[in-house]
């Protein structure tokens, strides 16, 4: 599933910015899907941030479960499928449900569970329930991006370095800003 191009224009409009810049990030961060189909169960994209649930959990379960707990980012350990990666998540909610949903990026914009309150979330549940719709999920990037002046205006000028390094931050800046303006372009971008 996507987003309508409706959908694309009215998060567009909210933001100030053109339509291809939306449809870049979201290309980019979960390849434009707002669902994977996982035997037949429509669920939102989702990648489970290992250190971040090491983090919220004070690495209790760093040994026992070092496929989903670690002290530092460790890329390797994210899931190689959609079931994988589906799987990684409920794995960590049945030992720390909230440090598991915060620990996940979440939707076709992957934005992480520990935001929500930022977002104006009452709960990381609420926010993680608003992934369950294209609409939500388009309502929690433009949540996000208005919180955040540097992205806002990075995203209104096209300047993906700088979008990239504060969306996705700073380890591969040059690799993000480089997928986002080759996507912009793709979608009609100038």
């Amino acid at each position: 599933m996507s987003f309508s191009d409706t959908d694309y224009e009215a998060a567009a409009a909210r933001l100030g910015v053109p339509v291809a810049a939306i449809k870049a990030v979201a290309e980019v961060e979960a390849g434009g899907a707002t669902h994977w189909n996982i035997a037949g169960a429509l669920r939102p994209p989702v990648r489970l941030e290992a250190h971040w649930f090491g983090k919220l959990t004070g690495y209790r379960f760093n040994a026992g479960h070092p496929a989903i707990s670690c002290t530092r980012w460790t890329p390797g350990l994210a899931a190689r499928t959609w079931a994988g990666a589906c799987a990684q998540v409920e794995v960590a909610c049945g030992l720390d449900e909230d440090a598991a949903l915060q620990a996940t990026s979440w939707g076709a914009f992957q934005i992480m569970g520990f935001h929500w309150k930022t977002l104006g979330y009452a709960s990381v549940q609420e926010m993680v329930a608003a992934m369950n719709t294209a609409g939500g999920q388009l309502d929690a990037f433009v949540r996000f991006v208005k919180a955040d002046a540097v992205l806002v205006d990075a995203l209104r000028r096209q300047d993906w370095h700088a979008f990239a390094g504060r969306y996705n931050g700073p380890g591969q800046v040059d690799h993000y800003a480089g997928r986002i303006a080759q996507a912009y372009a793709r979608h009609g971008g100038e």
